[in-house]
């Protein structure tokens, strides 16, 4: 009986041994914090200008009409096209001008629709503005009255730095005017008109 007190006691203290080392052992582990770290890096690339052109310039017709014994003004019947110039990422600026030669029958020794005058203006809304919705330059400055004569006359014209994407000017079908005087003979009659870039605002 004292032996089995004995040894109760003993596998008793040796359960409660294993509880202490137990209780003991179950420490928390605290929370790491790690410091995040940056490294810089870039992104580049080289975007190289293309050459400004005009993509189409308008032709203007008048059709048939009749003569008068009276200074008359002849509207026109149709624009071919707008003017559209585009401009792949050229910084220099740039210019679009119209010149005509006289009205002729284009043969030799034919007749010239003397005095005549020709004139371009636009009746459009918004006469010109960016083939894209988002494009992010400045608009090139349109003159909508154009007398067209020998002389060059600025239709478009862009600033350094403007003018920067794809531009279209449109004109609607009557916006040009055909003075003539009184004192011409009949005839099917031509004027060259000449729409001319300038790489550089004028």
């Amino acid at each position: 009986m004292k032996r089995l007190l004995k040894n109760s006691l003993l596998i008793g203290a040796a359960f409660l041994g294993l509880g202490s080392i137990g209780a003991s052992g179950l420490v928390a582990k605290a929370d790491t914090t790690t410091t995040p770290t940056t490294t810089p890096a870039t992104a580049t690339t080289t975007i190289t200008p293309g050459t400004i052109a005009i993509k189409s310039a308008p032709s203007i017709e008048f059709g048939t009409v009749n003569s008068s014994a009276d200074d008359t003004n002849y509207i026109s019947s149709s624009f071919s096209s707008g003017l559209q110039v585009a401009n792949p990422g050229e910084a220099t600026g740039w210019s679009v001008t119209v010149s005509g030669t006289p009205f002729t029958t284009g043969t030799t020794g034919g007749a010239t629709l003397k005095g005549a005058a020709l004139t371009m203006d636009d009746t459009e809304t918004t006469p010109v503005a960016a083939d894209d919705a988002d494009n992010v330059s400045t608009l090139p400055t349109f003159t909508a009255k154009t007398p067209i004569t020998s002389a060059p006359a600025i239709v478009l014209n862009a600033a350094a730095g403007q003018g920067v994407g794809s531009f279209t000017a449109k004109y609607n079908n009557g916006d040009a005017l055909l003075s003539v005087p009184a004192g011409n003979i009949g005839g099917s009659y031509t004027s060259t008109l000449s729409w001319t870039l300038t790489n550089a605002p004028s």
